[in-house]
């Protein structure tokens, strides 16, 4: 099972008036204001990065660009489907773009153990989404949108 322990976003003020993160009793809180429409052409950037205990240096696992309007219209089955999906259960996050302007939340998100990738050693995790439009950089400086969380796998 994915824990959550401890979270952090940073945003755009002219797209996000408000956006908070955190973890309560392992489970994923977010509320967003957000105050610009957000169009097709939206992209997400995953990054997961393991370490085998604390104290050690997170190491790259796997990264991966999507289209985040093709995701949220369920265009293709895929492992980021299901936790959006999951996602929709506990929050009112659009299901197509544009992305009108409102209010958005997730409230007590987990990371149900079916939907982790078998190919994920137990231990720390840093997942970190960054949200962009054209092509992804790093560092990305300005990000319209970033959150990272850690957690344990175990």
């Amino acid at each position: 099972k994915m824990i959550f322990r401890t979270g952090s976003c940073r945003f755009d003020r002219t797209v996000f008036s408000n956006f908070s993160m955190e973890i309560i009793k392992t489970k994923l809180m977010m509320d967003m204001i957000l105050e610009s429409t957000l169009t097709q052409g939206l992209k997400a950037h995953l990054s997961f990065e393991f370490r085998m205990s604390k104290g050690k240096p997170y190491q790259s696992v796997y990264e991966h660009n999507m289209n985040y309007c093709a995701l949220i219209k369920g265009a293709q089955e895929s492992i980021y489907r299901r936790w959006f999906t999951s996602m929709l259960k506990v929050g009112n996050f659009a299901t197509s773009c544009p992305i009108m302007q409102g209010y958005y939340y997730m409230h007590g998100w987990t990371l149900d153990a079916n939907y982790v990738p078998s190919f994920f050693y137990l231990g720390d995790y840093r997942i970190t989404g960054t949200f962009f439009y054209g092509r992804f950089k790093k560092p990305m400086i300005n990000p319209m949108l970033e959150c990272s969380v850690e957690a344990v796998l175990n």
